[in-house]
């Protein structure tokens, strides 16, 4: 291998090993989260007062990882890269930009329910990654 491709690989491996530590990040999270709620369903708190601060903090520090983690990817990655994720962001913005007030105004002429932040949340992910996936089958 030349110069140039040994750099790349070496810049792939590296995507590769931020995405997968973030992904296993929010993988053992969601775990944990989920257990906790599990847990404590029906309950006000499941968590002592000692545990709570514990929560606290370890959600404290997902968060920063988290931060860290996507700061590492995008000073890691080509310009491609970060179009690719400034596209995908940007279409999820406008999907939240329509779907909520849209949402909201049905909720108040009484034809939903209020609007339902999971829900929008998930349309977002969905509508963002499909934007991320397209951009990458274009590019190929």
């Amino acid at each position: 291998m030349g110069e140039g491709e040994r750099l790349h690989a070496s810049r792939r491996k590296r995507f590769w090993t931020i995405i997968g530590g973030l992904m296993l990040l929010g993988l053992v999270t969601g775990l944990v989260a989920g257990a906790l709620l599990a847990v404590g369903a029906g309950q006000q708190s499941a968590l002592s007062p000692t545990m709570a601060v514990v929560a606290t903090i370890a959600i404290a520090l997902t968060a920063a990882a988290v931060a860290y983690g996507s700061w590492r990817f995008f000073v890691s990655v080509d310009e491609v890269e970060v179009q690719d994720n400034l596209w995908a962001c940007l279409i999820g913005f406008y999907a939240y930009a329509i779907l909520f007030p849209a949402w909201w105004l049905m909720a108040r002429i009484g034809l939903l329910p209020s609007p339902d932040q999971w829900v929008m949340y998930a349309v977002l992910m969905i509508c963002g990654t499909a934007a991320y996936a397209y951009r990458k089958w274009q590019s190929r």
